[in-house]
């Protein structure tokens, strides 16, 4: 019998849009770097008897009812889930976890630290995170995470039961894959470069990468895409080297690419001889593709996960970092990839096996494997984005780029109406919910003074009647005092009465 998977993924990596359509519905989740452990995670969780769908990002505590009837299992693959502003998601996650009944397991969430590993800026959010990690311990038999600084993370918040196995998107090609290293970068060399524009670094290496190779700058976010469709202007930079604004090489001359689907972005790596930068993902698709790289980490999402997996690394602000390309190649060396990759993939295998669920690398699942693989050949993925805009006068252009900043703002307008009257529906509930409350308590205050009342009238009446008693009582024993002092002067009077009879006998005599 076929089992049918639900797993939290903008798209499966079979199906295909557009880049317009990729960037108006979000299907890279803001980061193309969620389509490279999407991909993984749907294919190991694609065995000979199971179907994986997608949920389209859709998860809420009532959409828990229709996953429990239709589905056998929920998937939960997530990144740097433990930031600020992915705190609402974590929330609705938690409530749809813990009103789940069939089995689950949460892939490898990670936490947005400091590169100290300083959690002070999730201090706000540790309700929220304690109670999405007790919802998925209710469901599995550990918290996977992506590394050594998450793990720190929740066992600061109490949780033990705390399993590392980096990012499954480094299960992509199964237990036996291998990065080779050439001896050297040779000249005019192809080299792909990533970059972190919220916080953009590397001008250096960037310049010498464009003036001493064949550059090509691979962007994932979703601010770019769009500059790339619509010629606007997301980033500002004081440093003309970075590509952030469409007056750069990279954009003018059509030779960035940004991809929309994993496959065709990790094939085009494989053709590069080189690829550094600052991104997580953009690192991990080219450690994929059989191709060196250098992670820049500038945080504990990029650090973690490359001491855990062996990928190069420097450290940014510790590290010296060389100026060159050529130096920082010298400094890639992937012997720890390669000699614990196998080990790191049995960690996470068994931790699946543990929980109930088998994975298409398991034994017997060959046919799985090549079934899958010939699916993902038969896919018309489309090509690299590039610059849609070269060609066109400037006056065009600057035309595209006005409504598409119009268009932006209007959606932002439209998104922040929304919050806001979800937020004002919800303060109406809450107040709804505050004020029945507050009417239960009146009333069963009310009702408990309406007790007070009659068992105090009943007092009143039980008093009124012992009055009575006690009256009656009270004029019965004054009559009986004074009946008692009538005879108590009489028999005083007595003794007079008798000694007055005796003279009056004797006189009489």
């Amino acid at each position: 019998m076929t089992k049918r998977y639900l797993m939290r993924l903008g798209k499966s990596p079979f199906e295909v849009a557009d880049a317009f359509h990729t960037l108006d519905h979000n299907l890279l989740g803001t980061n193309s770097g969620n389509l490279i452990y999407g991909a993984a995670a749907h294919k190991l969780f694609s065995t000979r008897d199971t179907v994986v769908e997608p949920n389209h990002y859709r998860i809420n505590g009532a959409y828990a009812a229709e996953v429990n009837a239709e589905y056998d299992g929920f998937i939960l693959p997530l990144a740097n889930a433990f930031r600020p502003n992915f705190e609402d998601q974590l929330r609705r996650t938690a409530d749809f976890l813990e009103r789940l009944t069939i089995p689950f397991v949460m892939l490898s969430g990670g936490a947005q630290l400091p590169l100290d590993g300083d959690p002070s800026e999730l201090k706000a959010m540790e309700p929220t995170v304690k109670r999405f990690a007790r919802a998925v311990l209710n469901g599995s038999s550990a918290l996977t995470v992506r590394g050594e600084m998450t793990a720190d993370y929740l066992h600061s918040l109490g949780f033990k039961d705390v399993l590392v196995v980096g990012c499954p998107s480094l299960t992509l090609h199964g237990p036996g894959h291998r990065v080779e290293m050439p001896e050297a970068l040779e000249a005019g060399a192809q080299v792909a470069y990533n970059m972190e524009t919220k916080d953009p670094f590397g001008g250096d290496l960037i310049a010498d990468a464009e003036q001493h190779y064949r550059a090509t700058y691979v962007p994932q976010e979703h601010g770019t895409l769009e500059l790339m469709l619509w010629a606007t202007s997301p980033y500002e930079t004081a440093d003309p080297r970075l590509p952030l604004e469409r007056s750069h090489s990279q954009f003018t001359a059509a030779r960035a690419e940004m991809f929309i689907d994993a496959y065709p972005w990790i094939d085009r790596l494989s053709q590069m001889d080189f690829s550094f930068g600052a991104r997580a993902h953009g690192n991990i698709a080219a450690v994929l593709a059989g191709t060196p790289s250098v992670m820049l980490a500038h945080d504990s999402r990029t650090l973690e996960l490359a001491r855990y997996h062996g990928i190069p690394y420097l450290t940014w602000g510790r590290d010296e970092v060389p100026g060159t390309v050529e130096e920082l190649y010298a400094r890639a060396d992937f012997t720890e990839f390669n000699r614990g990759h196998a080990e790191r993939f049995d960690t996470l295998s068994s931790f699946l096996h543990e929980n109930g669920f088998e994975h298409i690398y398991d034994p017997g699942q060959e046919s799985a494997r090549r079934e899958y693989e010939q699916r993902i050949q038969e896919v018309s993925f489309p090509p690299a984005v590039r610059p849609t805009w070269i060609g066109e006068s400037p006056e065009t252009t600057h035309r595209h780029a006005v409504l598409q900043d119009r268009e932006v703002r209007r959606k932002q307008t439209q998104s922040a109406t929304r919050r806001e009257g979800a937020a004002r529906q919800k303060r109406t509930r809450e107040q709804l919910t505050g004020l029945s409350q507050r009417i239960e308590d009146v009333e069963k205050r009310l009702e408990e003074a309406l007790q007070r009342a009659d068992a105090a009238e009943e007092r009143a009446a039980t008093a009124e009647k012992r009055r009575k008693s006690m009256e009656k009582r009270l004029r019965t024993v004054t009559r009986q005092v004074v009946e008692a002092d009538d005879r108590s002067r009489r028999a005083v009077r007595l003794p007079t009465r008798i000694t007055d009879t005796v003279s009056r006998l004797r006189r009489e005599r």
